[in-house]
């Protein structure tokens, strides 16, 4: 759990692999934007790998962009900041991100659980998940890209179930391994509020979603595979 101790100093980081956030902090993002993540878990990222630039290319409803004002405003860090979004006019999947980065963010659609928009390449709005998967794939390319030598690409992601069928979006994330950086850690975001908890759910044969993953990569120079 991050705790403040004064204006002046630092939250510090979680020190282990599972986050849990009950309650949203009502100090970074929009909470009434449907699956928008507590900035907790960027804050976070940010307190423990002190990049000096941050991107990101999905900002919804500014969740980074405000931490990072928070941080720069609270504690002088003077962070750099990027932010996109398609609703502003940017698209990934035919954009490249302008510059180089220490930290890529980037928290796509959880494929179509939640629709975002009717725009063509809106990742949410491909009806089947191969084109979702090869689209999202794209997307952490161009993110990866855009990652400096020895930063980091953290990359939030959620599983889904259809029809019963439990579809592991973050298998194809791991499987980008080389791709997009090296693979250094796994953090489980534990999920509260969900939209399914206010429905009524009987004789379920497998229980519900109620977890995350919010995957690191490193781009290193000895990565044997680079990106396309």
């Amino acid at each position: 759990m991050l705790e403040q101790k004064s204006r002046t100093s630092l939250p510090r980081p979680t020190d282990g692999s599972i986050v849990s956030y009950p309650t949203r902090s009502p100090l970074w993002g929009d909470a009434r934007y449907r699956g928008n993540c507590d900035g907790r878990l960027i804050l976070d990222l940010i307190v423990r790998y002190r990049p000096r630039s941050v991107a990101d290319p999905m900002e919804g409803s500014g969740t980074s962009r405000d931490v990072v004002k928070w941080l720069n405003e609270q504690h002088a860090m003077n962070i750099g900041y990027w932010g996109g979004d398609l609703r502003k006019g940017f698209n990934l999947l035919k954009d490249d991100i302008p510059g180089k980065f220490d930290l890529v963010w980037i928290h796509p659609p959880y494929w179509n659980i939640i629709r975002y928009g009717e725009h063509e390449d809106d990742l949410s709005s491909l009806a089947d998940y191969g084109l979702f998967r090869d689209a999202l794939r794209l997307c952490l390319v161009r993110c990866y890209l855009a990652v400096r030598p020895g930063g980091r690409l953290a990359v939030l992601v959620g599983d889904v179930r259809r029809h019963g069928r439990y579809i592991p979006i973050v298998r194809d994330v791991l499987s980008l391994e080389g791709e997009i950086g090296q693979l250094r850690s796994v953090i489980i975001k534990a999920q509260h509020n969900c939209h399914s908890d206010s429905v009524s759910y009987s004789a379920m044969e497998d229980p519900l979603i109620r977890h995350e993953f919010c995957v690191v990569f490193k781009r290193v120079s000895s990565l044997s595979r680079q990106a396309a």
